[in-house]
């Protein structure tokens, strides 16, 4: 069975490398560049280029990924759709992601300062909890293409998703400090789960993961 993985912001294939899912054929759907004010759904049309069109299409989506895989499902007739980490609509935001949601004060500084932003803070907002978990999240964060970031983070920002699809099955961490699980709606809660819980639970989400596709 193929199941396409589509990784968090600027992140690949690595995130997944400690799940444990047996005769699955993972295929990593690969960034590509975002053409100028290219929209969503524009954007995830072209990551379609990467899917099997014949076959069931099952889709694992983290945190942006997730967003992406959503906007996909829309295009595209998929059997399934996994978030983990991740959100449905911009009512799932917190209030203060909803503000900046609002404010948009993001558009006022360049990447190399949200960069650095975020490499102070990823420990803490992704719950890493080893000095390998941090060394992976902070290589991630390093080679980020800053034109891809900065398009995905105003693209996350300005998203828009009315009417989520009602078959969607969402994993998320109850101490998940990028997205607090307290506005998530209908999901698998994984107790303790932080933002980089594909890594360091990898055990307990392989098993939700293999239960649900």
């Amino acid at each position: 069975m193929k199941v396409y993985f589509i990784s968090g912001l600027g992140a690949d294939e690595r995130v997944f490398q400690f799940l444990d899912l047996p005769d699955i054929e993972k295929i990593y759907i690969k960034w590509i560049d975002p053409k100028a004010q290219e929209s969503l759904a524009s954007y995830a049309n072209r990551l379609t280029a990467q899917i099997d069109l014949t076959e069931d299409i099952i889709l694992v989506g983290i945190s942006f990924g997730g967003i992406i895989a959503q906007e996909i499902a829309k295009i595209k007739a998929c059997k399934k759709t996994i978030l983990i980490s991740s959100i449905k609509s911009p009512q799932e935001f917190s209030w203060q992601l909803s503000l900046v949601s609002f404010c948009r004060v993001y558009r006022l500084f360049p990447a190399t300062v949200l960069k650095w932003s975020n490499a102070l803070t990823a420990d803490y907002y992704f719950s890493t909890l080893s000095k390998t978990e941090s060394k992976l999240l902070h290589q991630i964060i390093k080679e980020t293409d800053d034109r891809f970031m900065i398009w995905a983070i105003d693209r996350l920002m300005t998203w828009r998703n009315p009417n989520p699809q009602t078959d969607i099955i969402h994993i998320h961490g109850t101490a998940d400090r990028i997205f607090p699980i307290s506005p998530i709606k209908s999901c698998i809660k994984v107790q303790g789960g932080g933002h980089f819980m594909v890594v360091n639970k990898s055990v307990e989400l392989s098993k939700i993961i293999m239960e649900n596709i």
